[in-house]
């Protein structure tokens, strides 16, 4: 009877024994499946193979992806500015896009000077727009984007290469007239696309003689065709406070062009040049 139940006590336990080893078998080849791939990857050492394991879960792109520093004004003006500078706006003290009496009084202050507000800072304009990515050069295309879109006339810097090379030149071309290859000065071309801003006849520029308002010119006209001719190509500050930026903050304009936009106004405001 003994010897029956010791047989049958080492039966069972090479059962839970052989039970043990399956169960152990089983668990090791659902790790080995589920594990597969990362096994598989780590064996792969290729650069490729290298590359996917530390790739980031997302990539990061700048807008559409154009390069810094390739970036038109009015792609600026449509991912930065456009917060502040929107034509319907609700920004105080920021001008708005189209809004020409409110960029009159900035473009009459010179291009160099509204470059210089935008890549320092001024007020509660926080500097670049408050993306330092922008270069100085993104700055200045955004500005002349803007100020060309509110009766202002600047030249941007060129993209190199790109479209803003083009576009630089067409604007150039077409704020100076040119007949037979030669550059003709045309007085009212000029005052549409620059002097308006202050001197048109509804400006709210102070200071600023308007067109067509005769006595605004009076004074200014005693002083002779050669005064004033020097003081809108050099700049000038009135005793009144007024001030009239060199060449009306276009250093493109040549002195002819200028001079020609002089005679214009006079001759629309009761003078004869």
């Amino acid at each position: 009877m003994k010897h029956y139940k010791s047989k049958a006590q080492g039966s069972a336990l090479t059962t839970l024994i052989g039970g043990i080893v399956i169960l152990l078998a089983v668990l090791f080849l659902l790790v080995k499946l589920a594990t597969s791939g990362y096994y598989s990857d780590v064996a792969d050492n290729t650069a490729t193979a290298v590359e996917t394991r530390i790739m980031p879960v997302g990539n990061l792109t700048m807008g559409d992806g154009t390069p810094v520093g390739q970036r038109t004004g009015e792609q600026i003006f449509n991912k930065i500015c456009i917060q502040c500078h929107a034509a319907d706006s609700s920004v105080p003290n920021s001008p708005k896009i189209t809004h020409n009496g409110e960029w009159a009084p900035r473009i009459a202050q010179g291009f160099a000077t509204l470059i210089k507000h935008a890549t320092e800072g001024f007020n509660a304009m926080p500097a670049r727009g408050g993306d330092t990515t922008l270069t100085d050069d993104e700055v200045a295309r955004a500005i002349a984007y803007m100020a060309n879109q509110s009766g202002g006339n600047l030249t941007p810097p060129p993209v190199a290469g790109g479209d803003g090379a083009a576009s630089a030149a067409s604007t150039a071309t077409a704020s100076t007239p040119a007949t037979d290859g030669a550059k003709v000065a045309d007085g009212k071309a000029v005052f549409d696309s620059l002097c308006m801003a202050c001197h048109n006849a509804n400006s709210a520029i102070p200071f600023a003689p308007k067109i067509t308002h005769n006595a605004d010119w009076t004074v200014r006209l005693k002083q002779g065709k050669d005064t004033l001719f020097k003081h809108a190509i050099e700049g000038y500050t009135g005793p009144d406070g007024g001030i009239m930026p060199a060449k009306g903050g276009n250093a493109n304009l040549s002195d002819e062009e200028v001079k020609a936009a002089v005679v214009y106004m006079v001759n629309q405001s009761g003078g004869k040049f």
